[in-house]
């Protein structure tokens, strides 16, 4: 798998929101990512839809860096990683979350995803560049494990 690719599930990981009865629990909370244990916060963007923030990511993806540096957008790249907005733009569906955008703060691309919870504690994350997607199943981290976001 390319390192780009495993950013983008990083981000995708981190999508989600509120979910409706038929979906089950909410999807609000904090995800752990499979291929780089990266830590995502999902919250209410304040409009019903999930948004995602960076809580903390391994060493393959910060690579010794603290602030958004390859952001394609210059004025961006004073962001820093911890808090980073990485997932934002969701509809609500009858199958869960779509045409949301996902965040790689690796390569600096953006991504069309989508969100499915699946079960309480494990959710499926969609990620498309072009024609290429990929998913990945992310597990909800208990709330006392959970990192807190630090301005480092």
């Amino acid at each position: 798998m390319h390192r780009r690719t495993g950013l983008m599930t990083l981000a995708l990981a981190a999508c989600s929101g509120p979910a409706s009865a038929s979906e089950g629990p909410e999807i609000v909370g904090d995800w752990r990512t499979v291929r780089h244990s990266a830590e995502v916060r999902i919250e209410d963007c304040g409009d019903g839809s999930p948004c995602g923030f960076l809580v903390s990511a391994g060493p393959d993806i910060v690579r010794g860096r603290t602030h958004d540096e390859n952001n394609r957008d210059a004025e961006l790249r004073h962001r820093r990683l911890n808090g980073l907005p990485i997932l934002w733009g969701y509809s609500r569906k009858a199958e869960g979350w779509k045409n949301g955008r996902l965040y790689n703060p690796a390569t600096g691309q953006t991504f069309q995803s989508s969100l499915n919870l699946i079960s309480s504690d494990r959710l499926r994350v969609k990620g498309c560049l072009g024609p290429g997607c990929r998913e990945q199943i992310w597990t909800r981290i208990p709330a006392p494990q959970t990192a807190q976001l630090q301005d480092k």
